[in-house]
């Protein structure tokens, strides 16, 4: 969440909620109130390391006058950019990528609501209320920390309490989780499980100081490993997580060590955007290794061969194959299309996403949901007279993770331009074009008897050897 952004929420939340807290969690924290229900989980697996994923997409929320949901790639590169209804405290992925939720914020006391949201254009897809201990909090729920386990339970935090809690998205009902934070810190904004297992979690002392940044083992213990700027949401791409601070960076953690330390843990900025996040998360938050996929076809009409002049339509079809939404992206190489013909002014389409022509690049870019399709078109005609190669070849590339073609021989279309009536084919010796179709001099024809341009061009004998009987020029 972004709740600096929010003045007057940043004074009822400073003012009463870490009040509360403070008054709350005094006397050493919910955590050890929960020593009871850590114990519960004492027979759980020792970490188990997990395979690193291919990159995911990073997707964050922003708030305040910018509500978007906003996608970017490791780089910081905007891929996607839809508005939102409201204010979410934070949004999370289903475990298999499928379903994107999101929590209202601040929420009032005993009112809080869950919602699905369609990562493509941003619209909610459905709500369903909150109820339990996370509801109750007064004077607001102010949640602003969610995502999924691996088993499907949300995990949520707070901005009003140092609880850390768990929301079945089946019925809305909320639990207390087994752990909390430490007494004077509530939670900043996100939870990761990292590919060792553990929970990593980031925390608030108040609005303006870093965050601390802790690791929840799988037996419920939890150790603080560090401090970032202060970050409002945090996602997972292979293997790596990247925290989206207050100001709007966004900071590749470069180190989560496993030993306890308050120090200040190494980050890379790869991009400021200059944005008021309020929560991220991508489709690996939950620690399974969730990757899209998707696929690219293209065809032409007519298929060929044409004749110069021919207008010929290009259609690439690009469908998510996989469970969770995917860039589709993908380019088009016409270089060798465009020697033989030319474009036709505004015949580039798209149904969807954005089809732009970049010299002789074809860029398509553009987000789909599970099944979706995009289909472009463009139309060439062929120059008259085609003065290139003849033969028009050009090459569909998926460039996003989890592209390929969608069979061997469909990214690749060869057209071939037809020769002129009339127009011989003598490419075997003797029959070539220009000279070495003159007729030599003598009583008979040079052609088909002379190989090269000496008899080609008459200079000479004919089968007689006898030069006045020929004729005195080559014909072509």
């Amino acid at each position: 969440m972004a709740y600096d952004s929010r003045p007057t929420l940043r004074r009822v939340l400073t003012g009463a909620a870490i009040g509360l807290v403070l008054a709350v969690t005094g006397s050493g924290g919910l955590a050890q109130a929960h020593a009871g229900t850590a114990a519960v989980s004492a027979g759980v697996a020792a970490s188990k390391a997990r395979a690193v994923c291919p990159p995911a997409p990073l997707w964050a929320n922003t708030g305040g006058n910018d509500q978007r949901l906003i996608q970017y790639d490791t780089t910081g590169t905007t891929l996607s950019s839809a508005p939102l209804v409201r204010d979410y405290g934070d949004i999370a992925f289903s475990p298999n990528g499928s379903t994107l939720y999101g929590v209202d914020f601040p929420g009032s006391a005993g009112s809080v609501t869950l919602y699905t949201i369609d990562p493509v254009t941003g619209a909610e897809t459905s709500s369903r209320p909150i109820s339990g201990p996370l509801a109750a909090i007064t004077p607001t729920p102010a949640v602003n920390g969610l995502t999924a386990r691996a088993d499907g339970m949300l995990i949520a935090g707070s901005f009003g309490t140092s609880q850390i809690f768990l929301i079945d998205p089946a019925t809305g009902v909320s639990t207390l989780f087994p752990v909390s934070f430490p007494a004077g810190v509530v939670s900043a904004g996100d939870f990761i499980t990292l590919d060792d297992g553990d929970v990593l979690a980031f925390g608030a002392p108040d609005t303006t100081s870093p965050s601390p940044v802790f690791r929840i083992r799988p037996d419920n213990t939890i150790i603080q490993i560090g401090t970032v700027p202060q970050t409002f949401g945090a996602a997972k791409s292979a293997g790596s997580v990247y925290a989206f601070a207050s100001n709007g960076d966004i900071n590749l953690l470069t180190s989560l060590p496993t030993t306890a330390s308050t120090a200040p843990l190494p980050v890379t900025t790869v991009e400021a955007t200059g944005r008021g996040f309020y929560g991220a998360s991508s489709v690996q938050d939950s620690g399974n290794c969730v990757v899209p996929a998707y696929t690219v076809a293209k065809s032409a009409s007519p298929a060929g061969p044409v004749n110069e002049g021919n207008t010929i339509t290009y259609r690439l079809t690009v469908t998510n194959t996989g469970a969770v939404v995917a860039n589709g992206d993908f380019t088009d190489d016409l270089s060798d299309v465009l020697d033989d013909a030319t474009l036709v002014p505004g015949s580039l389409t798209s149904t969807t996403g954005s089809a732009t022509l970049t010299g002789n690049t074809l860029n398509w870019t553009g987000t789909l949901a599970p099944g979706g399709t995009a289909t472009v078109t463009y139309k060439v005609r062929v120059n008259s007279p085609d003065t290139g190669d003849r033969r028009l070849v050009n090459y569909a590339a998926p460039t996003a993770p989890g592209g390929s073609c969608a069979s061997a021989r469909t990214c690749t279309v060869t057209i071939e331009v037809k020769k002129k009536k009339g127009h011989k084919d003598c490419d075997r010796p003797g029959h070539g074009h220009g000279e070495g179709h003159g007729r030599g001099e003598g009583h008979g024809r040079g052609e088909g008897h002379g190989r090269g341009e000496d008899e080609g061009r008459g200079d000479g004998p004919g089968h007689g050897g006898r030069p006045d009987h020929g004729h005195d020029s080559a014909v072509g």
